[in-house]
């Protein structure tokens, strides 16, 4: 009898703590002085493509989606016209949650080829004075490189036309034949 009154005590506890939400994600208050210090990266643009992550059987709060901005400010580090950012899915892992068409001024860290944000960045929507964050001005973004692809054509493109060179230098030569 005991056993069951504990094990009913233990299950009435769970019940309750189920209807309660727990976030995973806490962020240690900053200032936003620094925050634009401890970003590499921080630009202001408008999300122009959300591409979810490619998942198997397992989905995550924590699988990391890409956006895509067009920058229109560039406040710190580098950052091109076109420019993409990671973050996790959902709040509960620490992502910021983007929508597209809406513009926002993103803190970012770069860790390796990755550009990263989340919602203890300071990452934020719409535009901010960068002095408040004790950043410049904002200067334009480079322009976009060109795509493995373009760079792809633009060498078979090349190719081609030297092999035709060569070609048509080759049979217009004219061949002697020596008489005797």
């Amino acid at each position: 009898m005991l056993r069951f009154l504990a094990f009913a005590v233990f299950a009435g506890a769970l019940s309750v703590g189920l209807g309660v939400r727990v976030d995973a994600c806490s962020c240690v208050q900053q200032t936003a002085a620094q925050q634009g210090a401890r970003a590499d990266v921080v630009f202001r643009g408008t999300v122009t493509v959300i591409e979810p992550p490619i998942t198997g059987l397992v989905i995550s709060s924590a699988d990391p989606i890409s956006i895509r901005f067009a920058v229109d400010a560039v406040y710190k580090g580098v950052a091109t016209r076109t420019f993409w950012v990671s973050t996790e899915r959902s709040d509960a892992s620490c992502g910021f949650e983007f929508l597209v068409g809406r513009q926002y001024t993103v803190f970012a860290r770069v860790s390796g080829d990755r550009v990263q944000t989340d919602i203890c960045s300071g990452t934020l929507r719409g535009g901010l004075d960068p002095a408040s964050a004790g950043l410049p001005a904002g200067r334009a973004p480079l322009e976009d490189l060109p795509s493995t692809a373009l760079i792809a054509v633009i060498l078979v493109a090349l190719g081609t036309t030297a092999a035709a060179a060569l070609g048509a230098a080759y049979r217009g030569r004219k061949t002697s034949v020596p008489s005797s």
